[in-house]
C-alpha cells in the first residue's frame, strides 16, 4: 500500500476492483459477451505487455462486457492496464466511437507534502469538498494511483456523447481541473503545469500494478452526482447544458443533411480533413525535443501523433520517432517516482487512432505541451514557395498600379538570412533541402549563432 492509499483507508472504506467496476458500469448497461443488443455497447480495456513482437511493444485490446471478466482477469496483471468510463460501439477506442460516459474524471498529480512527509494536499483536498467549503463538488470515489489520486464522479445517468456534448465536457472539465490544482493542494498549479486531459482520457485500472510496483486502490467518498451539481462549480458558460438528447434528430439529420446522412450514417465514413505538408510535423518535432518540459512530455508525444495524422506520416515512423524523443524526455526526469517510459510513449500513441482530435484548438494544444505556439503565417510552405508566392503578389500589385517595394529574386544571402529568420531552431541541412541552395552556398551564408543547435559541426 502506497502513502496516499495509506491516508485514504483512515478515512474512508476501500471497495474492490471488481465491486467499484460494477458501480462504474451497472449491470444490463453494457452489451453481453455474446450479445449484439441495440443501444447498448461495451468498453475497453488495454493491456500493455513487457512482450516485445517484431521489437515492438505487445499491446492487447479486450472487449469489457457486462460480465466484466476481463476486469476480474485484468486486475490480477502485472502490467500496465488502462480503462476509460466510457462505452464504445466497436473495438476501437477512438472518440467517434464513444458512446455514453459512465463517470466524469479528474487526475491529480504532485500533491503537496511537508518536511514531516504529511499528506498536506490530500488533506486539503479532502476539505475543499467539505459542508463547510463546498469548494469543489465531493468525488463518489478517491483511486490511489499511485503517484497521484484519480477523482471518479460516478454520474446518475450515463452521458451520451454526441460531438456537441463531448464540446461542453471538455470545456467544463478544463474549468473543474483548473479549480482542483489549486495551490492547496498540489505543487502543479499555475496554468503552465496543470495537466489538462480529454474527456475520453484512460485511467489506469483499480487493482493493477502502479509505477511504484503497488497495486492501485479505490475509496468511495461520496455518492453519485448529476450534472445539475457538478454545474454548480463552474462559470455559466462552461456548465454542461442539454445532454441527454441531440440538437437533431437522426430523421431531422437526414432531411435536412442528405449527403452529410449518407455519408456519415449509412456509409460510417471517417471526418474528412487536409492534409498538411509534414514540414508541421517535423516542426513539432524539432520544437519538442528542445522545449519539452516535465509535466507537458505526454502531451508533447499526443500532439506529434496528431500532427502525424494531419501530415499523413506513417505509424511506424511515428513510432521510431516518438521511442527517440522517449530517451530525450527521460533524461530530464526530476523525480524517481516520475520516469518517462515506453508505456508513456504508447499511451500518447493512442492519439494516432483517434481521427476525433485531428480539429485540436492551437490554443489547447500550446496550453497542455507548455509551449508557445505562434501564429504561422506562411502555412508551412516551403521557403522558396514562400517567396515564390510573394514575388507574385508583388508583380500583381505592380500590374494594377500599386506601390511597391523591393522585387526582383532575392540573393542567395538573402535567402539564406529570410530562412533562418523564419527557423530560429533550423538546422543547414534543413535549410539546404528548403530552399534548394547548394550545400557550400548555405555553409558561405549561414550566420553563426542565429540557432540554437548544437550540431551543426555534424553536418560538415
Amino acid at each position: 500500500m502506497n502513502i496516499l492509499a495509506e491516508e485514504l483507508a483512515k478515512r474512508f472504506e476501500e471497495v474492490p476492483a471488481m465491486e467499484f467496476y460494477r458501480e462504474v458500469f451497472p449491470e444490463g448497461e453494457l452489451d453481453g459477451a455474446d450479445e449484439l443488443t441495440p443501444g447498448r455497447y461495451t468498453g475497453i480495456a488495454v493491456e500493455i505487455t513487457n512482450e516485445k513482437r517484431n521489437g515492438k511493444q505487445v499491446i492487447r485490446r479486450y472487449t469489457v462486457t457486462d460480465d466484466l471478466d476481463e476486469i476480474d482477469r485484468l486486475q490480477y496483471s502485472d502490467n500496465f492496464c488502462i480503462l476509460a468510463p466510457i462505452s464504445y460501439a466497436g473495438k476501437s477506442r477512438i472518440s467517434r466511437n464513444a458512446r455514453f460516459m459512465y463517470a466524469f474524471v479528474v487526475e491529480l498529480d504532485n500533491l503537496i507534502v511537508n518536511r514531516k512527509k504529511e499528506q498536506i494536499g490530500l488533506k486539503s483536498l479532502i476539505a475543499q469538498w467539505s459542508n463547510r467549503v463546498h469548494w469543489i463538488p465531493k468525488p463518489t470515489y478517491l483511486v490511489a494511483s499511485g503517484t497521484g489520486v484519480h477523482l471518479y464522479y460516478l454520474l446518475e445517468k450515463p452521458v451520451p456523447l454526441f460531438g456537441n456534448v463531448a464540446k461542453e465536457l471538455a470545456a467544463y472539465k478544463r474549468d473543474l481541473t483548473e479549480k482542483i490544482w489549486n495551490r492547496h493542494v498540489t505543487w502543479s498549479c499555475t496554468k503552465e503545469t496543470i495537466q489538462q486531459e480529454s474527456v475520453f482520457q484512460a485511467f489506469r485500472m483499480v487493482g493493477t500494478v502502479t509505477k511504484l510496483g503497488d497495486r492501485v486502490q479505490a475509496f468511495r467518498t461520496g455518492e453519485r452526482v448529476s450534472l445539475d451539481y457538478l454545474n454548480k462549480y463552474v462559470s455559466a458558460d462552461r456548465q454542461v447544458t442539454e445532454v441527454y438528447k441531440s440538437r437533431l434528430t437522426r430523421a431531422e439529420a437526414k432531411e435536412k443533411y442528405p449527403e452529410w446522412y449518407e455519408k456519415r450514417v449509412v456509409r460510417r465514413e471517417p471526418k474528412g480533413h487536409w492534409i498538411c505538408k509534414r514540414d508541421l510535423y517535423d516542426w513539432w518535432k524539432r520544437k519538442i525535443r528542445a522545449e519539452a518540459v516535465v509535466g507537458h512530455r505526454y502531451y508533447c508525444l499526443m500532439t506529434l501523433a496528431i500532427y502525424a495524422v494531419k501530415c499523413d506520416i506513417d505509424r511506424e515512423e511515428l513510432e521510431e520517432d516518438c521511442m527517440e524523443l522517449m530517451e530525450v524526455f527521460e533524461e530530464r526526469t526530476d523525480r524517481e517516482d516520475n520516469h518517462f517510459t515506453e508505456k508513456d510513449v504508447l499511451d500518447a500513441l493512442q492519439s494516432f487512432e483517434d481521427r476525433g482530435l485531428i480539429t485540436y484548438p492551437v490554443n489547447s494544444i500550446a496550453n497542455r505541451s507548455g509551449i508557445a505556439i505562434p501564429k504561422n503565417k506562411r502555412n508551412f510552405r516551403k521557403q522558396t514557395a514562400h517567396l515564390q508566392v510573394a514575388r507574385a503578389m508583388r508583380a500583381v500589385k505592380a500590374e494594377i498600379g500599386e506601390n511597391v517595394s523591393g522585387g526582383g529574386r532575392p540573393s542567395q544571402e538573402q535567402t539564406v538570412r529570410e530562412w533562418q529568420e523564419l527557423h530560429p531552431d533550423g538546422r543547414k541541412a534543413d535549410c539546404i533541402r528548403e530552399t534548394g541552395l547548394a550545400k557550400m552556398t548555405v555553409y558561405k551564408w549561414w550566420q553563426k549563432g542565429a540557432t540554437g543547435h548544437e550540431d551543426d559541426k555534424a553536418d560538415l
